[in-house]
């Protein structure tokens, strides 16, 4: 009797102090100040800062501002004996000259073909025969070129099925098959898709071409694979008096299992340098009580798209909002500790530099982090809060709402975590669409939790979707809803204390 009476005397006490905390914790999360993310909002994506291209002086500067609003809230410095915040990432940027040839006609990249320079190999190759086929991406065993003899040729094929299904494991596999086949280089036509995609593209190429030190491009095709619109289609095809129609309509539908050779031939020049450029992480550190523990990773990349000669790309929602976010949880977390709530596993706050030119800071942070990697326990990843996006925008819940993405497979409760926070504080709609089969690589791929997924680690993300102005001139900070943003910290404040303590 006397054991049952202190065992539940035990569970009592144990109950208490496990709700008592986040109650503390709670009201904390109230002080999220809107007015001061909002002014540092304005100043990050306002035009001093010409968009925080990676590798500018504003980079520079817009990490040096992070730094020292770390230094302010008491995060610890990891570098250069406990004085700096900045970790300087080395990355290789390319210098190219790419183009095909058509009738003597030269097509420059974006001009009417696409393929990504920093994932193929130098080539320079003249009077290339051109063979026609198709192939179905969502069923490999579909293809028209299975027999044929494409030993020192181009292929240009047909795209069937879904557009979603060309991406870079599709692409590395087709490219498998083409090389085994002898192919040179491959082209993918998607009727009307493709023209848009290489429009679209179009747009960002003023930007340079990056990959890490050390990169092998174990993720590129065998050989290229590039996408073509339907003017270097239809040239190709003249000479044989077909036309793209013909092809889609009526050569494959009436000879299902031959390709047809174009009478033209393409020529085609890939060439390639690269060269060493620097940019700065800013790393700051809350120790936890418990180093056993292993530590959480809260991160925001805070580089954009910076200048098309004068135009400006102020990034405002992709990530203005993210690092101020980032910024916001440090100076809550450190009101915690005033309060005498310091978190069990020690936090490490990272704002990633050149996340838009292939989420290079965090790569590089994944193989050079504060902490053996081994040990860290989760990550959580904001990249655009605080923007109604355009499935929301007009709607009653359009400042009441949160897309989240969890992957969980060491079973940490990172979930639990985020729903917890949610119900008992916040009370957003978690909108797990993003989780859904056909929307979740881009998703899991598309910003910096992913180098550390590859490397195991458990992560939750929390965003607020693409809005109308995604990558654009006209994605500015008045364009922010603060209440949005004001809710959406605090969740991920509530959620980040929930993982550095379960």
């Amino acid at each position: 009797m006397r054991k049952t009476t202190l065992l539940t005397a035990l569970t009592a006490l144990i109950s208490f102090f496990s709700f008592a905390q986040p109650a503390s914790i709670g009201k904390i999360s109230e002080a999220t100040s809107m007015e001061r993310m909002k002014t540092n909002l304005y100043w990050l994506a306002g035009d001093e800062l010409k968009g925080r291209l990676m590798g500018s002086h504003e980079d520079t500067v817009t990490a040096q501002f992070v730094a020292d609003w770390f230094k302010k809230c008491q995060l610890a410095a990891p570098y250069k004996n406990g004085t700096d915040y900045l970790q300087s990432i080395t990355v290789l940027k390319l210098t190219h000259d790419d183009f095909i040839s058509v009738s003597g006609k030269n097509y420059k990249l974006f001009d009417g073909w696409y393929t990504n320079p920093s994932q193929v190999d130098s080539l320079k190759a003249n009077n290339i025969p051109v063979v026609f086929s198709d192939y179905d991406f969502g069923d490999t065993s579909y293809n028209n070129f299975r027999n044929a003899e494409l030993s020192g040729k181009a292929i240009v094929i047909l795209l069937h099925g879904s557009n979603t299904a060309f991406n870079t494991n599709s692409r590395i596999a087709l490219s498998k098959i083409l090389k085994e086949k002898g192919a040179l280089v491959a082209f993918v036509y998607m009727p009307k898709a493709g023209d848009q995609m290489i429009k679209n593209l179009s747009a960002g190429s003023f930007h340079s071409f990056y990959k890490n030190v050390g990169s092998n491009n174990s993720n590129a095709p065998l050989i290229p694979v590039a996408v073509l619109g339907e003017e270097i289609c239809s040239l190709l095809l003249s000479q044989s008096g077909l036309t793209i129609n013909d092809f889609n309509d009526s050569v494959l539908k009436t000879n299902p299992s031959h390709c047809i050779s174009s009478k033209s031939s393409l020529s085609i020049q890939f060439t390639q340098s690269w060269s060493e450029e620097h940019a700065p992480n800013v790393i700051g550190i809350i120790r936890g009580t418990n180093d056993a523990a292993g530590w959480v990773l809260i991160s925001a990349h805070h580089d954009h798209d910076g200048k098309n000669g004068n135009i400006i790309y102020p990034g405002a929602v992709d990530n203005a909002s993210g690092t101020v976010a980032l910024m916001e949880l440090a100076a809550l977390m450190q009101k915690a500790i005033q309060n005498d709530y310091r978190p069990k596993r020690t936090i490490v706050f990272a704002s990633f530099t050149g996340e838009e030119r292939g989420l290079l800071g965090s790569y590089y942070f994944a193989e050079h982090p504060v902490y053996p990697i081994i040990n860290a326990y989760a990550v959580l990843n904001l990249d655009m809060v605080g923007r109604v996006d355009s499935f929301y925008s007009g709607k009653r819940a359009d400042s009441n709402y949160a897309y989240i993405l969890v992957k969980d497979s060491l079973n940490r409760g990172l979930r639990n975590s985020l729903y917890t926070a949610n119900e008992s504080y916040v009370q957003l709609k978690l909108d797990t669409y993003y989780e859904e089969p056909d929307h979740v690589l881009r998703r899991l791929q598309g910003s910096d939790q992913y180098p550390f997924f590859l490397k195991g680690i458990p992560f939750v993300r929390i965003d607020c979707g693409f809005c109308k102005d995604y990558h654009q001139p006209t994605d500015t900070p008045d364009k922010i809803n603060y209440d949005l943003l004001y809710k959406q910290t605090r969740l991920a404040f509530l959620t980040l204390w929930n993982i550095a303590n379960n």
